[in-house]
């Protein structure tokens, strides 16, 4: 991946100033087409944004005819000076035939580079803060899988489960599930909690957030509910 990423950033080097932006380089509107495969299903994967402080991905796959998107920012929090993630699920997604994105939030195009393989995804209106007013910001796709979920039940993230699914599983294993889901987001657990016992011993969880409600997406949603719903009937 490192080389590749290498590579792509020795390509773009080589450009023209415009209107467009990847990480910190300009890049030309000639140096990009839309990108339009055969099937939606191919946008699938994982686009970084920028570089630094400010990078951050968008999560974007399909499940159960829902179009999910998921942004990842990191931030310095002014009062601890901790370094922290925060999500936002974009609502209202949309991908049309010509290859254009849109939500509530964010527009945009899927375009590959002209003189290479690279694909990506350009937003009109950039959240990175320092991208000028007006300009567009490219976001490379590193990956073609979007489902880079830690834990022991990853799918719960990305896939909704049946009820006979769960019905086998023993209430503390359906409760270790459902509370998976917040800990991948940094759950901060009560201390000396049963939870806070056991997800302190993942080497992926980091206690961050005293409420992650806002960052869970509908499937995440979707899978508390049934669990939760699995779990009265034990």
């Amino acid at each position: 991946m490192k080389k590749l990423l290498a590579l792509f950033f020795t390509f773009l080097s080589c450009s023209y100033l415009s209107g467009q932006y990847y990480g910190t380089l300009e890049i030309p509107e000639d140096r990009v087409n839309t990108w339009i495969p055969k099937i939606t299903l191919e946008y699938q994967g994982i686009y970084h944004f920028s570089e630094g402080d400010t990078e951050s991905k968008l999560r974007l796959f399909f499940a159960g005819g829902m179009k999910i998107a998921q942004l990842v920012q990191g931030y310095w929090e002014d009062s601890t000076g901790i370094w922290k993630l925060k999500y936002t699920n974009l609502t209202n997604v949309k991908i049309d035939k010509q290859g254009i994105f849109s939500s509530d939030q964010f527009t945009g195009r899927f375009i590959r580079f002209s003189e290479s393989s690279y694909k990506g995804l350009r937003i009109d209106n950039p959240w990175t803060e320092w991208i000028p007013q007006g300009k567009n910001e490219i976001g490379y796709r590193s990956t073609s899988s979007p489902r880079d979920f830690s834990g022991k039940y990853p799918e719960l993230s990305y896939r909704h489960l049946s009820k006979e699914e769960l019905a086998t599983l023993s209430k503390k294993t359906l409760q270790r599930m459902r509370n998976e889901i917040y800990a991948r987001y940094g759950y901060r657990f009560k201390s000396g909690s049963e939870m806070e016992k056991y997800f302190s011993k993942q080497d992926w969880y980091i206690a961050q957030h005293d409420d992650v409600s806002t960052f869970l997406n509908q499937i995440e949603l979707d899978n508390i509910a049934l669990i939760q719903k699995v779990e009265s009937s034990k």
